[in-house]
């Protein structure tokens, strides 16, 4: 049995691909927030103390935004969004990768966003952490492609999850659906697929890549 350890499994979308991961036998470990709190680093250390899971496909899905444009932004918050969003992988990956150097392959990916290729007003942390990203997906990819371990990413648009309602009125949605060329939100389960094929045995040879799942809209004209 192949074991994924993932970060913010208990998101729409980290629910959606546990829920893959499981429907293909898969070991998940999930840890909460409360468990492994990725804006600190000593949280980090303190959760892998003991041992490392011995695990095949590393997925950080967590995420966290304060949408605020540059004068209403806190540090705290900065840094936070930074930690969480981008710079916990960097510790997760240092953490896991004797184990997967070990097997001689496996996955990491991370969930990044349109916001990770795009901006736009009031998303200056989120964006600037999710392109963070990018660079670190891209440059891992090619250190640790001797050692037969993928690296990439998908970058979701708008999915239709609870959050998205939840920070959305019905017409700021229908508003959104208009300028996507598929006509519609994402589904969490669509997203999921696109992961899990990436972190499977039938991905041999994509590597550095940054997937785009977003119905069309970065390929055109946005906003209007």
């Amino acid at each position: 049995m192949k074991t994924l350890f993932i970060t913010g499994g208990h998101g729409g979308i980290g629910q959606a691909i546990v829920q893959e991961f499981q429907a293909r036998n898969y070991k998940i470990i999930s840890p909460s927030s409360r468990e492994l709190d990725l804006s600190q680093v000593e949280s980090i250390k303190s959760y892998f103390s003991a041992s490392v899971p011995d695990i095949d496909v590393l997925v950080h899905s967590a995420g966290i935004n304060f949408p605020k444009p540059l004068e209403e932004i806190n540090g705290e918050e900065f840094e936070k969004t930074l930690a969480v969003n981008a710079t916990s992988l960097f510790y997760l990956a240092q953490i896991f990768l004797p184990r997967l150097k070990a097997k001689n392959g496996g996955h990491i990916l991370a969930v990044n966003s349109i916001w990770g290729i795009i901006s736009k007003p009031g998303r200056l942390s989120y964006a600037m952490s999710k392109q963070a990203l990018n660079g670190l997906v891209k440059t891992l990819a090619l250190e640790l492609a001797p050692h037969n371990i993928k690296v990439n990413s998908v970058a979701p648009g708008f999915v239709d999850t609870k959050l998205t309602r939840q920070n959305n009125t019905e017409e700021q949605i229908k508003s959104i659906v208009k300028q996507v060329p598929l006509g519609r939100l994402a589904k969490p389960e669509e997203i999921a697929r696109a992961v899990y094929y990436l972190c499977s045995d039938d991905n041999n040879y994509i590597t550095g890549q940054n997937l785009v799942i977003d119905g069309g809209f970065t390929a055109g004209i946005f906003g209007n």
